[in-house]
Formats: C-alpha cells, sequence, structure tokens
C-alpha cells in the first residue's frame, strides 16, 4: 500500500517503509549543439554546446564537466561551465591522425555542481617579489644586478602572464587520459 502524502510504503501488510531522497535529483547533461562539427587531427578545439537539466535547477550555479573520453582518441577537458542552458562552450582535444566529426545530439557528459572559489591575491600584485623575497614565483628572487627600472619591467611582465605559471612544483596539471610516446624507430629507448 502507498501512502504518497505520508511518504510511506507498506509491502504485504509488514512493517512501513519510509520513502524519502537524502536530497533532490539533480541530473543535468551537455550535448553538442551544431548539427556537425569536425574536430582536426591532432587538435583542441571549443565544441559549441547546450545543456539539459532533469530536475529543479540550482538558481546561479556553475557546473563542471570532467575529463574523460567521449570516443576513441576523442576526450572531453574539464570545463567549467555558466548555469545558462545555451552559448555554452566544452573543451575538446582529437588525439587521432584523423579528422572526427561529432553530430548534434552527441552526449558530452554530465555535470556536476561547482563551488568557484575567489583565488587569493599573488603576491605579484602586491608588490612584495624582490630581490631575496623568497615568495611568488621566483624562490629566489631577482638577481641583485637588474635595475629598478628591470625588476619593474620583470614584475609587469609576470603579472601579464600570471596564468601560465606554475605556483609550486605540483601545479603542472596532469591526466590519464592519454599516454605520450616517442617512436624511437630501432633505437633502444634511454629512458
Amino acid at each position: 500500500m502507498w501512502d504518497f502524502g505520508r511518504g510511506r510504503l507498506r509491502v504485504d501488510g509488514r512493517a512501513e517503509v519510509m520513502l524519502s531522497r537524502k536530497r533532490p535529483l539533480c541530473c543535468r547533461r551537455v550535448f553538442v549543439q551544431q548539427d556537425y562539427i569536425y574536430i582536426p587531427p591532432s587538435k583542441q578545439v571549443d565544441v559549441p554546446a547546450r545543456s539539459t537539466l532533469l530536475s529543479p535547477r540550482k538558481v546561479g550555479a556553475d557546473w563542471i564537466v570532467d575529463s574523460h573520453q567521449v570516443s576513441p582518441g576523442i576526450y572531453v577537458g574539464r570545463t567549467l561551465l555558466p548555469a545558462s542552458h545555451h552559448d555554452l562552450k566544452v573543451h575538446m582535444v582529437n588525439t587521432t591522425a584523423e579528422r572526427q566529426l561529432l553530430t548534434s545530439g552527441t552526449c558530452l557528459g554530465s555535470l556536476q555542481l561547482a563551488d568557484v572559489i575567489e583565488e587569493p591575491t599573488s603576491s605579484l600584485a602586491s608588490g612584495s617579489l624582490g630581490a631575496g623575497s623568497g615568495s611568488g614565483y621566483l624562490a629566489a628572487g631577482f638577481p641583485d644586478d637588474l635595475t629598478t627600472d628591470q625588476r619593474e619591467q620583470v614584475r609587469q611582465l609576470l603579472l601579464k602572464y600570471d596564468d601560465i605559471f606554475s605556483r609550486g612544483a605540483f601545479d603542472m596539471g596532469c591526466t590519464s587520459l592519454v599516454e605520450h610516446f616517442i617512436d624511437t624507430g630501432d633505437q633502444r629507448l634511454i629512458r
């Protein structure tokens, strides 16, 4: 006997089973939007996509699609997406030597809620990167023979390209999706 009003179920007269969800269902997927799109060999592209939501929408939430293989040699790169259902771009890479076709409606993955955390301010922005400072990108600081103007030029260069510099030994990123291979022909591998 189903009692939807109280969220209970009795089976063959046995004790009641409580029917409840631990959390609200939220299933959101992202699909190729265009009729077809070609990914050139050994290239990365941003694929126009759209998403669907199969439950109550989280207003203002950001979403992430994680890295995975869509088909042999075609991978989705981890991509942070806004809450909108349209005008989305998903990072993809073709690791094959052939041009690959994606058609409209191809599922690119399931989205998970993402908590976007503001980055702390850079030590470069505060001007603390200097000779012997030991902070920021240059653990040893600037060389002593640089003029004040040269130090400022280096600081500005580092600020301009802040997003491409590693912040530590383990800030290089990695993937288990693709294995690098170097063809050495008949030569024996050294390392």
